[in-house]
């Protein structure tokens, strides 16, 4: 039960009555033991997608367990931004602590927040400012490299990409070879196990000797192997290197003037590769394919791009008039978010929209499912972004846009990522035009990110300067 308070009619007292909570409805499983485990592990967008219409909060069985389903967007925010000392980050952070350990990506409490203090002025805007030439300069080495007519897998290219400029804002230095090549061949490996423990049945199927546990279990020792060797490398001639992880070996916590063990450093620069090179490369890969697969929208970046830039390399300055660029990110981030799911864990019972969360359930919530409800942004597949025309934008109801999540756990490197792909599109879009080679839609591969299956693209070099095209003549 509940209490609400009622205004008395003469307007000078007021009750305070029980109601029952409201009883969210439950999405049934035939599956005995496993409840819908075995759904979500086969078509895990199609099921976040399909109990969002159950209602504002729903339920469902994960194994033994109960899971719950938030679903309207103010109950979402109230979760992350307005009751957020009441959760926790739940299973799916729990068990990515093996990898992240007590990282930013995994931390909690007041150790998060020290964290986060400490982390903040390294991703600030003036931070950012400054590694947008280191930006540039990988995107065009990328992209001049490429021979008119060749076809690119931009879902290959962009992870490398994006590790190589993490790695130069981190370290000040490209990764070598063997570093390099380690971290993209264990890196992925390690998301997808995670993604698939976070929602497995019972907690002694992490243990089991699968395909997918032994490869993780392989990984997990070669990735940290690179990160604690940057690490030792750099104590070792610390301070001569104006880059993250110098920041990081030299910030003191104002309070107790600790400074971090290499530990801890590791912990944080693995939170900082993860939502540096994979998310931002997924980010990038979508945003090649829909401009491919939408022309006009292509041109009018084109357009803006060569009225803007003028030939020259995109600084930071040049961000805030690169309007229509700036669209397109934020719409390939509505249609693929940096993840598709998210948990919580209640510490206390929680009221949330008249539902009753219990202590340690088990509470998730998809961006993904959000960002494609129609009720919250009409024809929510079609790829528009003059959907974010300020007009237009405020239609949108509040807190229904959440790219990088929100409140004191959100994101910290969402600017980062904003930027860099917006970096990259323009840079691109000066040189070449994506063609598709295939008329099949780009598959999604679902691990912890909503990452791109095969995207073969040619690129066509501009000689001829792009027929014009306003942003508004963008159709489907």
């Amino acid at each position: 039960m509940r209490r609400i308070h009622v205004p008395w009619q003469d307007g000078e007292k007021s009750v305070s009555m029980a109601v029952p909570h409201r009883v969210p409805k439950s999405m049934r499983s035939r599956v005995p033991l496993v409840g819908s485990a075995v759904r979500i592990r086969r078509d895990p967008l199609g099921f976040v997608q399909q109990i969002r219409r159950y209602g504002d909060v729903a339920t469902f069985k994960l194994g033994p367990r109960t899971a719950y389903v938030v679903n309207h967007p103010d109950l979402i925010r109230q979760m992350l931004v307005t009751d957020a000392e009441k959760f926790h980050k739940g299973v799916m952070f729990q068990k990515a602590q093996v990898l992240a350990r007590n990282g930013l990506f995994t931390s909690e409490g007041d150790f998060h927040a020290r964290q986060r203090r400490l982390i903040q002025p390294a991703v600030h805007a003036s931070e950012i400012a400054g590694y947008t030439r280191t930006m540039g300069d990988h995107v065009q080495g990328l992209v001049t490299a490429w021979a008119d007519g060749e076809v690119v897998r931009m879902d290959e290219v962009t992870f490398p990409l994006a590790l190589g400029i993490v790695a130069r804002v981190l370290f000040s230095t490209d990764l070598d070879p063997e570093a390099a090549a380690e971290v993209q061949e264990t890196l992925p490996v390690l998301l997808r196990g995670l993604g698939q423990r976070a929602l497995a049945p019972f907690d002694f199927l992490d243990r089991l000797p699968t395909p997918t546990n032994r490869a993780f279990e392989r990984a997990l020792p070669r990735f940290r192997a690179v990160v604690y060797r940057m690490i030792r490398q750099h104590r070792l001639d610390l301070g001569q290197h104006p880059d993250l992880l110098t920041s990081l070996l030299q910030a003191v916590d104002a309070d107790t003037g600790a400074a971090m063990t290499d530990d801890q450093v590791y912990d944080e620069v693995t939170s900082m590769i993860i939502a540096g090179s994979e998310t931002t490369a997924a980010a990038m890969s979508w945003a090649a394919y829909l401009l491919a697969a939408h022309p006009a929208a292509q041109r009018a970046v084109q357009d803006e791009v060569d009225d803007v830039l003028q030939g020259r390399p995109v600084r930071y300055e040049d961000l805030g008039r690169l309007q229509y660029t700036h669209r397109v990110v934020k719409e390939t981030l509505r249609l693929y978010p940096t993840t598709w799911m998210l948990m919580r864990r209640p510490l206390v019972d929680v009221d949330l929209g008249g539902y009753r969360l219990p202590a340690d359930a088990m509470v998730l919530f998809s961006i993904f499912a959000l960002h494609r409800d129609p009720a919250l942004f009409p024809d929510p597949e079609h790829f528009d972004p003059d959907r974010w025309l300020p007009a237009r934008a405020e239609t949108i109801p509040p807190h229904a846009y959440l790219p990088f999540g929100a409140g004191p756990r959100g994101c910290i490197g969402g600017p980062f990522s904003h930027t860099e792909a917006s970096v990259f599109l323009a840079t691109l879009a000066q040189r070449h035009t994506l063609v598709p080679v295939s008329d099949e839609p780009a598959r999604i591969v679902t691990t912890l990110i909503p990452m791109p299956g095969p995207i073969p693209l040619a690129v066509r070099s501009r000689t001829e300067p792009p027929v014009s095209t306003s942003p508004e003549a963008v159709t489907r």
